[in-house]
């Protein structure tokens, strides 16, 4: 199983922080709507800001899900591939706000999907050292 190496630790960590995270964003939108700043008895049940919170905290719930589902099921490339589709998501944060179609708030995204495939990298180069 993956989780005896450090890069599945590291990917099953994110997992579960992911997946906790999307379910709190489903289980409290109002409390979501507050750390962002905004008033949440001014935002109508279909507001567009609503539809999306509830659309990202489904897609975190998801992923974290699929985080845990790749670890467990030992797939020995899947570290490499949460590298390679977190890093994507960096990127995609980053040109997002660079040319200003996202708001800076989510370099917060960004910083957090780029460190994730770095802890990942950093495991997997550990993992290989020690296999030596």
């Amino acid at each position: 199983m993956l989780t005896h190496t450090k890069a599945g630790w590291t990917v099953a960590a994110a997992g579960l922080i992911a997946f906790s995270m999307g379910v709190a964003g489903l289980v409290d939108q109002d409390g979501q709507l507050r750390l962002l700043g905004v008033d949440p008895s001014t935002i109508p049940a279909d507001d567009p800001l609503r539809i999306t919170l509830t659309s990202g905290s489904v897609a975190a719930a998801n992923n974290g899900a699929a985080f845990v589902l790749g670890v467990a099921k030992s797939w020995p490339w899947f570290p490499h591939f949460t590298v390679a589709t977190r890093s994507a998501q960096a990127v995609g944060f980053l040109a997002r706000i660079a040319t200003g179609r996202a708001p800076r708030s989510y370099l917060g995204a960004a910083i957090w999907e780029a460190a994730g495939a770095a802890l990942t990298v950093g495991a997997l180069w550990l993992d290989r050292r020690a296999s030596r």
